[in-house]
């Protein structure tokens, strides 16, 4: 997970987001709430967070546009009762990949201070306050563990250490502590590395913990 700085609010969020929060909490049958909710779904919202996030899930990092939909992710649930009028909240919406957002991890659950959160907001806080991105050279494994509390509950609602998403990922940055080896002496190495620690790359925050 990276700091990600929000884009402005695309234009017809600005323009409709009210009519359409309206009509959402105003339905008085199922049908009416299904027509009103799904309105986020837009395809500008959903490219404007395609580019906010450059293709990459907001918590894991993994690159999703190119294999996936990817999810427009209510970082407060909107089927929660309290966070129903966030439900067109430009700055309460992501993207995230089907695992992150899935019903196996964050689901409908956001855990509050009383229960060690909120978690961790790419866009408002500072990932790396909370959680330390961490290559073992022994191990060969790429490990996402956590400073406070708040970056333990992050990181275990959205399943950043499970065992697919580590093992794949810890093969990405075994390859990188190779080149890193190099980077002092080579410019082309040097090039690569920097290039990996790029806002745009996967798992750019395990490439940013080698220091060029």
């Amino acid at each position: 997970m990276i700091r990600v700085t929000r884009e402005t609010e695309p234009t017809i969020l600005i323009r409709k987001g009210p009519t359409w929060t309206a009509a959402l909490l105003n339905a008085t049958t199922r049908e009416q709430e299904r027509k009103a909710e799904t309105k986020y779904r837009n395809k500008s919202i959903k490219n404007a967070l395609i580019e906010m996030f450059q293709g990459k899930c907001a918590y894991c990092e993994s690159k999703i546009v190119h294999i996936d939909y990817g999810h427009i992710e209510h970082f407060k649930p909107k089927s929660l009762a309290k966070f129903r009028h966030l439900t067109f909240t430009w700055t309460n919406l992501f993207l995230a990949c089907a695992r992150c957002n899935g019903p196996e991890y964050k689901g409908v659950r956001f855990p509050e201070a009383a229960e060690g959160g909120p978690p961790i907001n790419p866009c408002d806080d500072i990932p790396e306050d909370h959680l330390e991105f961490v290559f073992d050279s022994k191990t060969r494994i790429a490990t996402v563990t956590a400073k406070t509390e708040r970056g333990r509950i992050t990181r275990d609602l959205f399943g950043l250490n499970r065992e697919d998403l580590r093992i794949h990922r810890s093969k990405f940055v075994e390859k990188l502590a190779v080149l890193y080896q190099f980077a002092a002496t080579d410019d082309d190495a040097r090039a690569l590395m920097l290039q990996a620690q790029r806002d745009e790359e996967e798992y750019s925050a395990f490439a940013r913990q080698f220091v060029i």
